[in-house]
């Protein structure tokens, strides 16, 4: 008869590579580290132990390491690779272990398959066939997860049904272990390290796997070798998940009051501003702040310049008016005289004037002049030689 590989070919796709079943089952080397020291027999017992991933890693710690699995084409891959292992009923093969004689009894995704009374049976009887000290690892999915209690968890045909932690965890203490630890496992590293989460990560990102790592009593002496595995805090809770959405939630809602808080301030200047400009004070005061303006335009030298600009054309527009009348010209004159430094002062300007007027004519003379040009020019230049 034909060995049915489905259930291998299953584990392939669902569950993962052996290289990465590996990598996952190092969270473990802290409990199994210490119990080399202690252990007289050095024994490890895997329930269901499928394609040996586990059993290749207990043995490269030290351990003599056995796996018993129903199903032929799971046990092919430990035979390629000459691990101990053969086929049976692992409850069965538990129960007829001698007292005290194993370190580490484990069971790798199959408390799920089983009956609750045969569970019951699988943690009393590693109870009893565990040395003192001894490890009972059983890992399983995690229904905490939303998405692998509500969905992944039933894509395997052959599960029973979900074991949440707590229950699991008390069946250990309560069939006589002296502690037992829940971890959580195979959750995103990343989101791990997230302070925040989003609503996928409520529903899908808390630990997909979770194990109970029990162990039997011993001496203090020994038991306090397994202290810090045991302290340590593992995996990602809904708990926890869902805090980090809530904290977010009220970040974000206080981000949103405060932004609410700074538009109603800018509206409330907005409004203050416009009833400032529109009162009465604010239009009596328009003429001091056109002073103002001009104190300041005088300070920085633009209202002298601008004075200069509008006076000037006034100015030779009134020469030309006294040239064209004589006698006006010398009225103008004998007021200028009549005025002690005036007409010093005004022949040192007119002076100035004409030294600038020369380099002009160098630059532009007056046959670049239009008609109208030139014949200003000549009555200036008259005007300046009387």
């Amino acid at each position: 008869m034909p060995v049915d590989r489905f259930y291998l070919e299953f584990e392939a796709a669902f569950r993962g590579d052996r290289a990465e079943i590996l990598m996952r089952l190092e969270v473990y080397v802290g409990y199994l580290k210490p119990l080399l020291g202690i252990s007289s027999s050095r024994r490890a017992l895997d329930l269901g132990c499928g394609r040996g991933e586990w059993l290749e890693l207990l043995g490269s710690l030290g351990y003599v390491a056995h796996g018993v699995d129903l199903d032929a084409g799971m046990l092919e891959d430990c035979f390629s690779r000459g691990l101990s292992a053969e086929q049976g009923d692992a409850i069965a093969y538990l129960k007829a272990q001698p007292d005290n004689s194993i370190a580490v009894v484990s069971g790798f995704h199959i408390a799920e398959h089983l009956p609750f009374p045969v569970l019951q049976e699988l943690i009393e009887h590693a109870l009893r066939v565990l040395e003192p000290a001894g490890l009972l690892i059983l890992e399983t999915p995690n229904p905490e997860n939303l998405r692998v209690g509500s969905m992944t968890f039933h894509m395997d045909p052959t599960h029973n049904k979900p074991l949440p932690p707590g229950l699991l965890s008390f069946l250990a203490r309560h069939y006589g272990f002296e502690r037992a630890q829940v971890l959580r496992l195979q959750e995103s590293a990343a989101l791990r390290a997230a302070p925040t989460a989003s609503l996928v990560d409520v529903f899908q990102g808390v630990s997909p796997d979770y194990a109970v790592v029990a162990q039997k009593h011993a001496d203090l002496s020994a038991m306090t070798h397994f202290d810090s595995a045991f302290a340590a805090d593992r995996g990602l809770t809904l708990e926890t998940l869902s805090g980090r959405f809530e904290a977010g939630m009220t970040r974000r809602a206080d981000f949103e009051r405060l932004q609410a808080d700074v538009e109603r301030l800018r509206d409330q200047l907005d409004e203050r501003l416009d009833a400032i400009q529109n009162s009465t004070s604010w239009r009596v005061t328009a003429p001091l702040r056109k002073a103002g303006q001009l104190v300041h335009s005088a300070r920085s030298g633009t209202l002298r310049q601008r004075v200069v600009d509008r006076v000037r054309p006034v100015a030779l527009s009134a020469a030309l008016a006294v040239h064209k009348r004589p006698a006006l010209r010398k009225a103008v004159i004998a007021s200028v005289r009549a005025v002690p430094g005036l007409e010093g002062r005004l022949r040192s300007i007119m002076a100035m004037r004409q030294r600038s007027q020369a380099g002009l004519q160098r630059r532009h003379g007056p046959s670049q002049l239009t008609p109208r040009g030139q014949a200003i020019y000549q009555k200036l230049k008259q005007l300046q030689d009387r």
